[in-house]
């Protein structure tokens, strides 16, 4: 059964710009490399529009096709090693332009799938 992973943050703020130019170069250093992720099925970013106190809140969602994938794929990344080097200096999360005090990282699991519109 699929799993995402969901974190979200708010902008460090004056540091709008930089945010946006960290995260094109992450996700297409990401595209280029999509081999080191095989265990992501797909990958979503959004910003939070009209959200009362959420608006401007960014969004990333992953998809795993379990929680096994999930895990496998954390801890061959968990020490940035080998490979994973070059993407920890790409990932906007070290760039200091997320506000560290706004992340929120949550797992969701799909509620009756068979019943979804798609």
């Amino acid at each position: 059964m699929a799993i995402y992973e969901v974190e979200s943050w708010k902008v460090k703020p004056g540091r709008e710009h930089e945010h946006e130019v960290a995260m094109r170069n992450w996700l297409a250093w990401v595209k280029e490399h999509r081999d080191l992720f095989p265990e992501w099925k797909s990958l979503r970013y959004v910003t939070k529009y009209i959200a009362g106190d959420e608006t401007e809140r960014h969004v990333m969602m992953w998809e795993y096709a379990s929680l096994a994938a999930f895990e496998e794929y954390k801890a061959r990344r968990k020490d940035y090693e080998g490979p994973y080097k070059e993407y920890k200096k790409v990932d906007p999360y070290y760039m200091d332009v997320f506000d560290h005090t706004s992340m929120n990282v949550e797992i969701w699991k799909p509620q009756d799938r068979d019943i979804w519109i798609e």
